[in-house]
């Protein structure tokens, strides 16, 4: 069971939507220091991400983005700082209609 969950439905072609979720992925390796490795498929993508405390997964397909983050003990006071980040980042780059 995830402790935060994301989905976002998008209206951009696949690739334009890869190309932003890339984006928003390496804003937050660079900002927070997280591990990402990002896995291109055909007809959805997968991240999986990584921090001390945190363990979670980014799915993009045609026409949605989903999160869902696991949190440690010591995290999981932070989990309205974490959610608030993660809210950001999607209404940064998939914003809602």
């Amino acid at each position: 069971m995830s402790d935060i969950y994301f989905e976002r439905q998008h209206g951009l072609d696949f690739e334009s939507a890869r190309t932003k979720a890339q984006a928003w992925l390496q804003e937050a390796e660079n900002q927070f220091g997280l591990n990402i490795n990002y896995i291109k498929g055909n007809n959805q993508d997968n991240a999986s991400i990584h921090k001390a405390g945190v363990d979670a997964q980014a799915t993009l397909t045609a026409d949605k983005i989903t999160f869902q983050a696991k949190l440690g003990l010591f995290a999981k006071p932070l989990k309205g700082v974490i959610s608030s980040g993660i809210k950001e980042g999607l209404d940064n780059y998939f914003p809602q209609s």
